[in-house]
């Protein structure tokens, strides 16, 4: 027996459609009706039926987002639309987008019992079927695309064969730069209730096909379910322009506000050269949306942003912060739970509210968050415990003592990791501007931006950096950049012009001269030279 859900904004309407149903075919089971979308998605869920009848028009997710939506979830089902004459255009994407019918309003028994024979025709012919003939679908090289991309980014490294899934899809990344949005739903934005019975999934089934479309007219993308509570999206891109990026952020984000009064925060890393290297902005998007905990929901928060802030403006002494960094680098743990006791107390005697000292103790987490990230140690460090739940475990605190002990025992723990020598870890603010420029020499990095990493003045950091390096910040930097120039030229068939993007130089002729300069031979000749002494 047949099985079918009918829904629409009207109960009488709902009502009259049931029964003309049943009176028309007995073999039709009417499984249940729907008032919207939503309610719809949690219906498919649980009755798992074999067709939708929906109109078009509905508050909170209309038929058109409904049908979108339960395409990508149940691919089996059939989905049929009802329209007024004045919404044919809405019918005409709906067709496009794979309903098998339409019905106008108002419904006439005859084209209601055509539509239902037909179709039950199709599930008796779709069941006879031997389904292993059947050709994967876009539906399944969607999900294995997305699998496959998230395994990547789990174990730290995304492959060619990633992309060539993509490709499969018709969704081709050309362009040379890849940066990624990582959204999540501000759970707050939905009615407890209503949040409660659902399921999460389907929230983010929701979010996923918007962000999709959103990329569809805007950007080559690929958007996918990232965990049960983010979804995210690979974006292709031109050059390291971000303001597209961010602009397109913002837009996902005000219309999903205004067309299903939900909000979302979204996080946006920063550009980089190669799919390869794509791990990158999604590590970034998702340390900015760390940040939601410290600024609030319903924002687009861009990592640059986050990165490059004081981290630690407020009204304490910044020594105590600058201190604790380095008792903490140099692997003391007496020294950083001392200098923890001191400088929260400090806190929150000058915060004038809670939120404040919340916020400050949840910024200087995070960037030891991203510290543990860059030494390979933050399992050692956290255990199984989540960063995002460490850090709402700390916004529950009001007393200033227990805040105090968290925070000693945390970073007392990531000290004693740092001083167990189990890690490479930096020592100094000089080791920990070598290890940046030799992760990102690629990009265009400033003194200020390594200065303020590393808790320094620029001024002292570049007379620091030369006194123990021999060398200036600049002639380091090209030093690293060099190197690998020379490595590529020797080691690999990359054009000469490619080499010179990909290791941070302006121009092809700038590359040319600087590496002149600096080995005494073009890159042509070193190539050259290189490869008659084989």
């Amino acid at each position: 027996m047949p099985r079918i859900v009918v829904v629409d904004d009207e109960a009488i309407f709902r009502r009259g459609l049931r029964a003309m149903i049943e009176s028309l075919d007995p073999e039709w089971e009417v499984v249940g009706d729907a008032r919207d979308g939503y309610e719809a998605l949690e219906l498919l869920q649980r009755m798992q039926p074999d067709v939708v009848l929906t109109d078009i028009r509905m508050p909170k997710m209309d038929g058109l987002q409904l049908q979108t939506i339960a395409r990508e979830r149940f691919p089996e089902l059939l989905c049929v639309v009802i329209s007024g004459y004045e919404d044919f255009s809405y019918v005409q994407q709906s067709m496009r987008s794979g309903a098998k019918d339409y019905i106008m309003k108002p419904v006439e028994r005859e084209d209601l019992a055509r539509v239902l024979g037909r179709l039950k025709e199709e599930l008796r012919a779709k069941r006879s079927a031997d389904p292993a003939e059947a050709p994967k679908d876009d539906r399944q090289l969607r999900q294995q695309a997305s699998d496959h991309l998230v395994a990547g980014i789990m174990r730290g490294g995304v492959q060619q064969q990633d992309l060539d899934l993509l490709g499969q899809l018709g969704i081709e990344l050309d362009d040379p730069y890849f940066n990624c949005l990582v959204i999540k739903l501000d759970k707050e934005s939905v009615e407890r209730e209503r949040y409660r019975q659902s399921d999460p999934s389907l929230f983010q089934l929701y979010i996923q096909q918007f962000v999709q479309e959103m990329l569809d007219h805007r950007m080559p993308g690929f958007s996918f379910i990232f965990s049960e509570t983010e979804v995210a999206a690979l974006v292709n891109q031109p050059d390291m322009n971000m303001t597209p990026m961010l602009e397109m952020a913002e837009s996902i984000r005000r219309q999903i506000k205004s067309l299903s009064n939900l909000t979302v925060t979204i996080g946006v890393g920063r550009p980089v050269k190669g799919f390869e290297s794509m791990t990158i902005p999604f590590r970034e998007a998702g340390i900015a949306l760390l940040y939601r905990l410290v600024v609030g929901g319903d924002k687009v928060i861009d990592y640059r942003n986050a990165a490059q802030s004081n981290f630690f403006k407020s009204d304490m002494k910044k020594w105590s912060w600058e201190e604790l960094e380095k008792a903490i680098n140099e692997g003391r743990r007496d020294e950083v739970e001392r200098l923890v006791e001191i400088s929260i107390a400090d806190l929150c005697a000058k915060a004038q509210t809670p939120e404040l000292v919340h916020q400050q103790i949840c910024k200087l987490l995070i960037h030891y968050y991203e510290l543990s990230e860059d030494l390979g140690m933050t399992r050692e460090w956290l255990g199984d415990k989540d960063i995002r739940t460490m850090l709402v475990e700390i916004c529950s605190i009001s007393s200033s003592n227990e805040l105090i002990e968290v925070c000693r025992s945390l970073l007392g723990s990531l000290t004693s990791g740092i001083a167990a020598g189990n890690k490479p870890a930096e020592r100094d603010p000089i080791q920990m501007a070598e290890r940046h420029l030799e992760k990102h020499y690629h990009e265009p990095v400033t003194l200020k931006d390594i200065a303020d990493k590393v808790f320094l003045n620029a001024a002292y950091f570049s007379t620091l950096f030369k006194q123990r390096t021999g060398k200036t910040f600049v002639e380091r930097l090209t030093e690293i950049r060099v190197e690998e120039a020379k490595r590529r030229l020797a080691s690999t068939d990359e054009k000469i012009v490619g080499i010179a993007d990909t290791t941070g130089f302006t121009n092809i002729r700038h590359f040319n001269r600087v590496f002149k300069n600096e080995t005494g031979v073009t890159p042509k000749e070193y190539r050259e030279g290189v490869r008659s002494r084989r």
